[in-house]
């Protein structure tokens, strides 16, 4: 079956040249697909064979652009006797008003939880900087009102944005992110209307990290590692970005031990009672002359306690 779902978005005073409304539409192009593979994950009983994403109008003076996303997708319904209401409404023969913006709700959930990451990666490197409140509050009320809409719990709809969203693709799009909330070339915040959700608030903006702040998790200088082994070696209970130290188990392309730091999300306290974790990292460093990765500090994002299955089987022994 094909169902046709309306995007459009509205930058006041968002005049741009020809070179900036192209990276601005392949930027919102890249976080529309996330966001129908994040609702495809959400969604059960409903499987998203394809999708197609056409450009329908590109406005000038203010900038307005307008999308439509075809979603091609079968039911399940061996699965279940009945398939759930909000998804039998969302893909039946008729989308209801109030199921039309639901691609756009999804990419704006996948939209925060990579403009969140990118806020925590920035304030892992300066101790100073407050945690996010309208990034992630805004976060919050998107993800409730996805979860809302399809008649699933919290709960469920942010485990799909986990797995759909891993770190190493969170930093790919960080880009895309700041493409779409900034698409002017020299950084200049304008207001931002979206169909079916409302403005985006400009304090929300104006707390996403700016493109020298956002350089410092460039790619070049990266290598993320999803379930790392990591023996811990040094601790500090009262800081999170100096006094700690770990070895990364198993991986042959980081061998020695290297000084670590604590994203905002990872409990101190709790860590410093635990000697070997498994945790998503990521290895600031820097490529030599011949291309080769050398990691120089570990940067721990998430953790949990280290069973008998981890303990067994080594991580991440790939090249950078």
């Amino acid at each position: 079956m094909e169902r046709k779902f309306p995007h459009r978005i509205e930058y006041e005073n968002g005049s741009a040249s020809i070179g900036e409304v192209i990276e601005n539409l392949k930027a919102q192009k890249k976080l529309l697909e996330e966001g129908v593979k994040f609702l495809d994950a959400a969604l059960k009983n409903f499987e998203v064979d394809d999708v197609k994403i056409r450009v329908l109008k590109v406005g000038s003076g203010s900038l307005i652009t307008e999308f439509l996303i075809l979603v091609y997708g079968t039911y399940q319904t061996d699965i279940h006797d009945a398939v759930a209401g909000g998804v039998e409404e969302m893909f039946g023969a008729h989308i209801p008003p109030d199921y039309e913006p639901i691609v756009t709700l999804a990419t704006l959930a996948v939209t925060y939880f990579v403009a969140r990451y990118a806020y925590d990666a920035v304030r892992a490197k300066r101790p100073d900087r407050p945690p996010s409140v309208h990034i992630d509050g805004d976060y919050n009320a998107v993800v409730n009102t996805v979860a809302e809409r399809l008649a699933l719990p919290f709960s469920e709809v942010e485990s799909a944005l986990y797995s759909t969203v891993p770190v190493a693709r969170r930093r790919q799009l960080v880009r895309s992110v700041t493409k779409f909330l900034r698409p002017r070339d020299d950084g200049r915040p304008t207001g931002i209307k979206i169909d079916g959700y409302g403005e985006l608030r400009s304090e929300t903006i104006d707390e996403y990290p700016i493109d020298s702040e956002l350089q410092e998790i460039d790619d070049s200088r990266n290598v993320d590692i999803s379930n790392a082994i990591l023996d811990i070696r040094a601790t500090d209970k009262d800081r999170n970005n100096s006094g700690w130290a770990a070895v990364i188990i198993g991986d042959r392309r980081f061998k020695r031990r290297m000084p670590m730091d604590l994203y905002p999300t990872v409990d101190a306290i709790a860590l410093a009672k635990l000697e070997r974790v498994v945790g998503d990292i990521v290895v600031e460093g820097e490529r030599n002359t011949a291309g080769v990765f050398k990691g120089k500090r570990i940067h721990l994002i998430s953790v949990k306690e280290l069973d008998q299955t981890d303990a067994d089987t080594p991580k991440g022994s790939g090249e950078a």
